[in-house]
This record gives C-alpha cells, structure tokens and sequence, in this order.
C-alpha cells in the first residue's frame, strides 16, 4: 500500500509541476496564432503594395496578439487567485492588487469568477458563497451584512440579440446594486441593471430581471414575489471564514 501511495504522490506532484508549463505553452501556441498573418486572396498591382499591405497587416495582427495575450494573462491570474485555498492570501490579493472594495469583515469563499474586480464593492461583514460569478464590468455594489449562497451569479453585460455584430452593450445603467441584508440563495442569477432592495430574499435557482422591493421574498424564473420578511433585521455577520476554503 506505501508503494501505490508513493507512486500516486510522484504522478501528483509531476502533474503539478507541468501545470505551468502546459499553461505558458498555451499562451505562446495562441500568441503565434493571433500574431501570424492571415491570407489576403485579394491580387495587388504591384509587389511594393503587397509588401506595404503585409506589413501593416502584421503589425495589426501583433498588437490585436498583445491584447488578447494580456487579457487572457489577467483574467487567468484572477481565476487563479480563486482558488489559492488562504482566504487572507485572496483577501489581500483581492484588495490591494485587484483592487476590490472591500470593508471589514467581508467573506469571498474560493473558486469565485470576478470580472473588472476594481468596479466591485463589497460592504462590511457581507458573505460571497464558493464559486459565485461577479461580472462587475459595469459595476456591482454589495451593501453591508448580505449573505450569497453557494454558486449566485450576477452579469452586468450581455451579448445584444438584435445588434447585427451581436456586441454587448456597456452602459452605467447595467450596475447591479444589492442593498444591506439581501439573502440571495443557491444558483440565483442577477441580470444587467437590477437593484434588489434591502433585506429582500432570493430563492435557489431565481432569476432576478428587474428590480426587487425590500423585504420580499422573491422566487422563480423570472422571480416574482410570494412573500413578505420581517422588516426588524438587527443582524450583523462577524464570523470568520472556515479555514482553507
């Protein structure tokens, strides 16, 4: 028995140890594609026209190669943040590196996706669920003492049905604003545009598309109120996170 867990240790810790390589090979593979020229079909009346147009195309194709390498590089880097099993380590890489607005007390459980971090506020003693989804591209603003569950999203862009290039849509008016005491439960999703006012309740698996009263309780697709909450909320989240996770 020693010997097969020797050798499954020795297969982990090569697997980790390519990791990193696998991954710098990748960035290289997709830079050299994004970065090489793309066939022009089109014949030109002189050869100083083709080079002149070769040239230009290239240098187009390097810095479009450059962009997506370094974006690519970032939201990698902030996946992985995710996923450092630390919650302090993350706090203090969420905080002082990305740049996330967050106010004492504040709990970011791991595997969480956060998009445009910087645009992200999160109020005191409020609890983000493992592996929740925070697409603040057009901002999102967590108030105080909210408690997410296990896997919410909440998008503040979106890909325009109608638009005939099917580009998303930036806009101040997508912010997502979660105001003090919100419960959001399991799976809920939060579209572009949404304020769900204070000590209001989500139910697992809702889809939230338009603005929620405070103190309701809001279930279904898309969510609908079913109910009223106590509006005497006094609670204040002071726990601290379970270790490594």
């Amino acid at each position: 028995m020693e010997g097969i867990y020797r050798t499954l240790l020795i297969v982990v810790l090569v697997l980790l140890l390519l990791k990193p390589i696998f991954n710098i090979s990748a960035f290289i593979l997709s830079f050299v594609f994004y970065a090489s020229p793309r066939r022009n079909n089109n014949k030109q009346s002189a050869d100083t026209q083709i080079v002149s147009n070769n040239n230009t195309a290239r240098k187009k194709t390097i810095k479009t190669a450059i962009a997506y390498w370094v974006n690519g590089l970032i939201f990698y880097a902030i996946l992985q943040t995710g996923k450092i099993s630390f919650h302090s380590v993350r706090n203090v890489i969420y905080k002082y590196i990305l740049k996330i607005k967050m106010e004492k007390n504040v709990i970011l459980y791991g595997g969480a996706e956060i998009r445009s971090p910087h645009k992200l506020t999160i109020g005191k003693g409020s609890i983000i669920g493992h592996h929740s989804i925070l697409d603040a591209r057009n901002g999102i603003e967590i108030g105080k003492n909210v408690n997410f569950s296990h896997g919410v999203w909440l998008w503040t862009e979106q890909h325009n049905h109608n638009n005939s290039d099917f580009s998303c849509e930036s806009s101040k008016n997508k912010k997502i604003i979660i105001q003090d005491r919100v419960w959001l439960g399991p799976r809920v999703i939060v579209l572009p545009g949404c304020t769900i006012g204070e000590g209001a309740v989500i139910g697992a698996g809702a889809v939230v598309t338009k603005d929620i009263e405070p103190f309701t309780i809001n279930v279904g697709i898309p969510a609908k109120k079913i109910g009223e909450r106590n509006r005497n909320l006094t609670y204040e989240f002071k726990s601290k996170p379970v270790p490594f996770i």
